[in-house]
C-alpha cells in the first residue's frame, strides 16, 4: 500500500493578536478582554453596548494603555506601550481619530507626507499617488484640506494614517459625522485598499449596518469582556445576549413566564426574539410605524408592549 503525505504549508502569522488581555481602571472596573487575532486581509469590526470597552481595547492595541496582564502584539512584535515609547509608532498601527488631525493649512499631499518623510522624494511620490488613487481623491490633488468636505477629510485621515504601510488600520467611530451614502462610498473604498494591500483593519463603527456591509468578522464586546466572535450572519443567527441582537435589530425582551407565541429564546429570567419573528397576535394594536428597514406594529399585550415586523 502506498504512503500519503499531507502538506502544511507554513501556518500564517497573525498581523494582530492578544492574548489573555486584562486591563483595570482603578479597583472596580477591570476589563477580561481575553483572546483573539486578526490575519492579513481581514476586516474585524467591534461592537457592543455602550461603556463596554471597545475604546479602551482600541487603546490598548495601541499602546496608549498599560495592560494589567496578558499580551498585545502586531506582526509578532509586543507593542511597545507610553512607559517604553514617548510618541506612539504610527507604523506598527495606522490611527484615524474620531475628529481628524490634519493640518488644514497644508495641502492633501502634504497631510499625507506627514509619515512618509524618512522615504527618498521618488518613493514619497509614489506613495501618496498610489494612497491618493485608492480614497478617490485625485480630482482634489493639491487643495488645501481646509476646503474638503467632512468626508473628504476623512479620506484623507486614512490615506494619511496608511502612508508608512502599516500592518493594521484603527478607527474607532471615525465616520459617526458623515451621512450614509458618504460612510458607505468611504468604507468600499478603505476595504478595498485593505484587501488589496493584505494589511488589517479593526474599526468601531457607530450604525451597525456599516458593521454588516464590510467586516468579515464581529467582536462583541459586552461588559468588558470579548463574549463572542463569528461571521457576521452567524453572530446575528446566534448571538451572544439579546443586548447583542439589539444592535442590529429591534428585539423584544419579556418576563420568561409571559405566554406569548413565537419562538423565543430564554435568558435567565426574560426570554427574546427578534420582532420579524413575532407571529401575528390576537391582541390590541396599539401603532403602526414605517422604519427603513420596514413597517412596524406595535402590540399591548398583557402589559407589554411588543414589535412585529
Amino acid at each position: 500500500m502506498g504512503r500519503f503525505f499531507l502538506f502544511i504549508g507554513p501556518m500564517q502569522t497573525p498581523l494582530v493578536q492578544f492574548d489573555a488581555l486584562r486591563f483595570a481602571y482603578g479597583e472596580d472596573e477591570v476589563f477580561e478582554f481575553g483572546s483573539a487575532s486578526i490575519q492579513p486581509g481581514e476586516i474585524v469590526v467591534m461592537v457592543g453596548p455602550s461603556g463596554a470597552g471597545k475604546s479602551t481595547l482600541m487603546r490598548l492595541l495601541r499602546g496608549e494603555l498599560e495592560p494589567l496582564s496578558g499580551s498585545v502584539a502586531i506582526e509578532g512584535s509586543p507593542v511597545e506601550t507610553r512607559k517604553k515609547r514617548l510618541v506612539l509608532d504610527e507604523k506598527k498601527a495606522g490611527w484615524v481619530p474620531q475628529l481628524d488631525d490634519l493640518q488644514s493649512m497644508l495641502s492633501i499631499e502634504e497631510n499625507i507626507r506627514h509619515h512618509i518623510l524618512r522615504l527618498d522624494e521618488k518613493e514619497q511620490s509614489a506613495r501618496i499617488t498610489a494612497l491618493m488613487e485608492s480614497m478617490n481623491l485625485t480630482d482634489f490633488a493639491g487643495q488645501s484640506t481646509k476646503t474638503l468636505s467632512g468626508g473628504q477629510r476623512q479620506r484623507v485621515s486614512i490615506a494619511k494614517a496608511m502612508a508608512g504601510q502599516p500592518p493594521v488600520l484603527l478607527m474607532d467611530e471615525s465616520l459617526a459625522q458623515l451621512d450614509l451614502r458618504t460612510k458607505s462610498a468611504i468604507l468600499l473604498d478603505m476595504k478595498a485598499m485593505i484587501k488589496r494591500s493584505k494589511s488589517a483593519a479593526l474599526l468601531v463603527l457607530h450604525d451597525p449596518a456599516d458593521a454588516l456591509l464590510i467586516a468579515d468578522t464581529l467582536w462583541v464586546v459586552r461588559g468588558g469582556v470579548l463574549v463572542q466572535t463569528g461571521t457576521p450572519n452567524a453572530i446575528i443567527a446566534h448571538p451572544a445576549h439579546h443586548e447583542i441582537a439589539g444592535l442590529f435589530d429591534y428585539i423584544n425582551v419579556v418576563p420568561v413566564e409571559l405566554e406569548v407565541p413565537g419562538p423565543w429564546r430564554e435568558e435567565e429570567d426574560v426570554k427574546w426574539l427578534y420582532a420579524h419573528d413575532l407571529p401575528a397576535l390576537e391582541a390590541e394594536i396599539t401603532d403602526r410605524m414605517e422604519t427603513p428597514s420596514g413597517p412596524i406594529t406595535v402590540y399591548q399585550f398583557e402589559n407589554q408592549r411588543l414589535l412585529k415586523k
